[in-house]
C-alpha cells in the first residue's frame, strides 16, 4: 500500500490576486470561475468559490446594518 496521499502541487492551481478580487467583489463572476476551472484545477476553482461565499455574505451583512441605520434604498425612495 504505497499509494501517495498527498494531492501533487500544481503552481497553476492557484488563484491570482484579481480573480481573488474579482470573485470578492462580483460573486456571479467567483461562481462561473468555479464552475469552468472545477475539473482542471481544484484548488483555483475552491478559492473562487470561498471569495465568492465571503463577498456574498458581507454583502448581506453591509445591507442589513444599512437597512437598521435607515440607510437602505428603501430609505432612498428607491
Amino acid at each position: 500500500m504505497s499509494e501517495n496521499l498527498q494531492p501533487n502541487h500544481n503552481s497553476n492551481d492557484e488563484l491570482s490576486t484579481g480573480l481573488k478580487v474579482l470573485s470578492f467583489c462580483i460573486p456571479l463572476a467567483g461562481i462561473i470561475i468555479y464552475f469552468t476551472s472545477k475539473k482542471d484545477s481544484p484548488n483555483k476553482a475552491k478559492a473562487a468559490c470561498h471569495m465568492a461565499l465571503w463577498g456574498f455574505g458581507l454583502g448581506i451583512v453591509i445591507n442589513i446594518i444599512l437597512t437598521v441605520l435607515g440607510l437602505g434604498a428603501g430609505a432612498m425612495g428607491a
